[in-house]
């Protein structure tokens, strides 16, 4: 069994002082609020936590936090604007690799076809001649 103490006990409020005057009171009363001093010591330990167990605190503020930001218009127009940018160049490159790919095709075909005759049986090499002996 575990239990949980406080880190600083809690700050009792001191009675008023019998006999006197209203502004020793508020004076009292004002000092029982804690000191900017006092509230800084206790926020540094909170600061200085490290969760141990648990997804962190980006993961569970981001998704907030983005949602917030839709709610605002300029923001909303600007990730609907994106996002429509983005489709738009997934759909323009899928549809110039469903138009290429026949033709990328073939050509790789015509390029293994060529290589594998080429392997089989030397061919015999065409020159041209360009002597004017031979054209008359």
């Amino acid at each position: 069994m575990s239990t949980t103490e406080l880190i600083t006990p809690p700050r009792a409020a001191r009675p008023p002082e019998p006999g006197s005057d209203e502004r020793r009171n508020t004076r009292a009363v004002a000092s029982a609020h804690p000191t900017v001093a006092e509230i800084l010591a206790e926020t540094d330990d909170l600061v200085e936590f490290v969760p141990v167990a648990g997804p962190p605190v980006v993961l569970v503020l981001g998704p907030w936090v983005f949602l917030a930001l839709m709610l605002a218009g300029p923001f909303a127009v600007l990730v609907a604007f994106v996002v429509m940018v983005f489709a738009a160049t997934v759909l323009v490159g899928l549809t110039g690799a469903l138009i290429a790919s026949p033709y990328l095709l073939v050509r790789r075909l015509r390029g293994y076809r060529t290589r594998r005759a080429s392997r089989r049986a030397p061919s015999a090499q065409v020159v041209a001649n360009t002597s004017l002996q031979a054209a008359s």
